[in-house]
């Protein structure tokens, strides 16, 4: 399939980066600190990031609206309200809208380059309206494009597929692909994949020497590259200083996702 994109750009995923949260309460949380990490991942040339209102109930998306330059991209999630006193999930399209409206005010923008539906469950994915979702995104021009993230295994690709306009975006963890499935690799033919987790949670990479991570981080990419064909592959450092393990790898950046033109997916 032709595509004006080349090689994946490379997303900082920002779960971590503001604190943690626990669905009670975030721990660790430290406003320095979560600047620190968004300001230096820009320094090392990294123009994209993906985030969530569930990330740190919020924060993370506010230290990025407060730091982000505004030529950088910004993806979040939509479904998760988190004005009651625990987050809800509510994939409404009435809840998936106002969800996206929270986090453009924290984002401090008017738009963000890809809302997805954020994980949603097995047993509540026939009854969401992502179609209306996706011509939500382009009626408001509140997002260019309009996606899935995908968490739980039993979510699978084929029951996402077919009910997202042709081009939209289908984020997944990259345990849950398989090369020789050829049938869901298919499927995903007419969309944009996204692949994250690309360590298996950071334990894969852990076990590396860390002289060695950066080379690890570049075969890894390049492996997922070859055999998927994804836009883009969101990497998870933590620290401001495991952000030098990933330098290498912003040059690979191709730029943000076009809203127009063909989707990209494995051949």
């Amino acid at each position: 399939m032709s595509t004006t994109q080349d090689r994946p750009t490379v997303v900082i995923g920002t779960m971590r980066c503001s604190g943690s949260f626990n669905g009670l309460m975030v721990l660790g949380r430290d406003t320095h600190d979560g600047r620190a990490f968004v300001e230096g991942a820009i320094a090392r040339g990294f123009t994209t990031f993906d985030t969530s209102p569930v990330y740190a109930r919020g924060n993370a998306e506010e230290d990025l609206g407060a730091s982000l330059p505004a030529d950088a991209a910004v993806w979040t999630k939509a479904g998760i309200d988190t004005t009651t006193p625990l987050p809800t999930l509510d994939y409404s399209l009435d809840g998936l809208t106002r969800s996206l409206r929270g986090s453009l005010g924290r984002l401090r923008r008017d738009h963000v380059e890809v809302a997805f539906v954020h994980n949603p469950e097995p047993k509540r994915i026939g009854d969401i309206d992502l179609a209306g979702f996706a011509r939500h995104c382009a009626d408001t021009g509140r997002a260019d494009l309009a996606g899935v993230s995908v968490l739980l295994p039993e979510v699978s690709l084929p029951q996402i597929a077919g009910r997202l306009p042709a081009g939209s975006v289908i984020m997944c963890e990259a345990d849950q692909l398989d090369p020789d499935d050829r049938a869901t690799i298919g499927l995903l033919a007419d969309y944009r994949l996204v692949v994250r987790s690309l360590f298996s949670g950071g334990a894969r990479l852990r076990a590396v020497q860390p002289d060695r991570r950066p080379e690890s981080i570049a075969a890894r990419i390049a492996e997922i590259s070859e055999v998927y064909a994804p836009v883009a592959v969101v990497v998870g450092p933590r620290t401001a200083e495991q952000l030098d393990d990933y330098a290498a790898v912003a040059g690979t950046q191709s730029g943000p996702l076009s809203p127009v033109g063909s989707a990209h997916a494995a051949p």
